[in-house]
Order: C-alpha cells, then sequence, then structure tokens
C-alpha cells in the first residue's frame, strides 16, 4: 500500500490555495479544485476544511479581499468598482466583508495607506494534537435504510431525527430497528448547510413507511472511531479524523458517505454512554 503522509496532503492542497491566489476572481469549482490537488471531489471540502482551518469559500474570500486591498492602496478606482471587480454583489457586501477581515472599512484603509497583511484575520490556527484517535479498519456491510432526506442548516438536523422516530413510533416499527444511521457526503457548504440522510436499518424486510424514502448504503472498508459520550462531540471528532487521522493512514477518501452509526438508544442510556461509530469511507491510496 503506498503510504500517503501529511506532508503529501498539505502539498496538494497548497496547489489548491496557490491556483486561488493566482486569480481570486475566477469561477472556482469544488470539483475543479478537487481534481487540481487529486482528490475525489466527495469529502474535499471536508478535507481541506480539516486540514486548512477554514473552508475554500473563506479561502477564496480572503484571496479576493487581498487582492481588493491592494487596489485600494494603489489606484483611485472607486470602491463599488473595486467591490465589483472582485466578485462582490454590492459596495455594501464588499464593505462588510472588509470590515470583518481587516477590522477597519475599505474608506479608512484607503485612507490610512495601511498594509493588509498586518490587519487581515487568517485562518484560525490549528491547535495542538490532542491524544492520537484510536480508529479500528473495518469492513461495513451495505446498509439498506429506511430514511428522511434533510437539505439545510446542519444546527437543524436533530428535528429530522425527532421526524424520523415520530414516523417510526407511528407505524409501529421502533421494535424493529437494528440500528440509526447518519449519512453525508461532504462538510456543510458556505450557508452551513447540508445534504443529511437520518435513517434506520431494521431487522427484517419491511415495507416503506409512507413519508420515508429507501436510503442504499454500499459497503466497503471504512475508518472507524468510537466515540463515547454526548452526541455533541461529533462536531469536534471528524473534522480530527479527516484532518489528522486520514492524512496519516496510508488511506484515501471514497465516494461513499461517511456514516454516524448509533450503537444505543439515547432514550434510555445515560448522556456519558452513549456509543457513535464515526466512519470515513476509505481506499488504498493510488
Amino acid at each position: 500500500m503506498k503510504s500517503s503522509t501529511r506532508e503529501d496532503y498539505e502539498k496538494r492542497l497548497a496547489r489548491v490555495v496557490a491556483a486561488v491566489d493566482a486569480d481570486p476572481t475566477a469561477t472556482h469549482s469544488v470539483e475543479g479544485l478537487a481534481a487540481l490537488a487529486n482528490f475525489s471531489p466527495f469529502h474535499f471540502h471536508r478535507i481541506y476544511r480539516a486540514m486548512r482551518g477554514e473552508t475554500l469559500f473563506e479561502t477564496i474570500r480572503r484571496a479576493r479581499l487581498r487582492r481588493a486591498a491592494f487596489e485600494l492602496a494603489t489606484s483611485r478606482r472607486p470602491v463599488v468598482d473595486i467591490a465589483l471587480g472582485a466578485g462582490f454583489e454590492s459596495a455594501q457586501s464588499f464593505s462588510r466583508a472588509f470590515r470583518a477581515m481587516v477590522s477597519v472599512s475599505p474608506t479608512a484603509f484607503r485612507r490610512g495607506s495601511k498594509n493588509f497583511a498586518d490587519y487581515v484575520r487568517g485562518a484560525p490556527p490549528r491547535l495542538e494534537e490532542e491524544e492520537e484517535m484510536k480508529v479500528e479498519i473495518v469492513e461495513q456491510e451495505p446498509l439498506t435504510l429506511h430514511a428522511l432526506r434533510f437539505e439545510g442548516p446542519i444546527g437543524e438536523i436533530g428535528g429530522v431525527w425527532r421526524e424520523l422516530w415520530r414516523l417510526l413510533v407511528a407505524r409501529g416499527l421502533a421494535e424493529k430497528i437494528d440500528c440509526a444511521v447518519g449519512a453525508a457526503h461532504d462538510a456543510p457548504d458556505p450557508q452551513g448547510r447540508i445534504v443529511y440522510w437520518a435513517g434506520v436499518a431494521l431487522r427484517v424486510p419491511t415495507p416503506l413507511t409512507d413519508g420515508l424514502e429507501i436510503k442504499q448504503i454500499p459497503g466497503g472498508r471504512y475508518g472507524s472511531h468510537r466515540l463515547v459520550g454526548p452526541y455533541s462531540g461529533i462536531g469536534d471528532a471528524f473534522p480530527r479524523l479527516f484532518g489528522e487521522w486520514l492524512p496519516a493512514s496510508g488511506f484515501e477518501v471514497d465516494q461513499r458517505p461517511a456514516l454516524e452509526i448509533y450503537r444505543n438508544n439515547p432514550y434510555n442510556t445515560p448522556e456519558a454512554e452513549l456509543m457513535t461509530d464515526l466512519m470515513v469511507p476509505i481506499r488504498e491510496a493510488r
């Protein structure tokens, strides 16, 4: 198996940053940037955010603001023209983004001849690595889920689970559940929206319940980390899997969804004893 080290991942992601810096106002697609870094577009954004400390959107926006700051400091072009040239819809949206990143307005920046590099707020620094995650390589059988598809803000995922349980209880299926599974192909988009399936695998073949859909999860190899404790820990554990464990594992992520497999019932299990297997779909590095 070919070793895929963190240094290799960093170099591949550096190609993305260099491409954005070279032409900030170009229409950069996730698919195009993923291909440049030799990653599958599935999960690419999740890997990028975990390793770089910010989203692709934030990298592109900062590159555009840096280009705009150069024009503010070296030209007399109207602010609105610079804003539109940097890809912003209006001078107002540009001004808000500029102030959020540089702490002063575009006009004040120009008037004070400020150095953008001295004021810009860059990507948050990565924290020192915590205790090494325990990850097991497992072969997961294919799963057939009775599921609800959700597309919206990540903070509203709890609502889709509550609706799923309501439907299952109403149809008398709660006692037939083998496990509950959450599935997502990638991290939330720049607006915090995600495409996510909340579903259950049932012990016996069962006709599809009204309001649900069948979601097929292909089987295969996964890197699996068991999280013990509150579900709130999922938000920290997945970035560590993609940003710490995966680059040093010798594996690459493939096109199957990442999974959350809930191993016990939150309604009769103490929060500290909840068990969730967080699973990253992997293949041998090429």
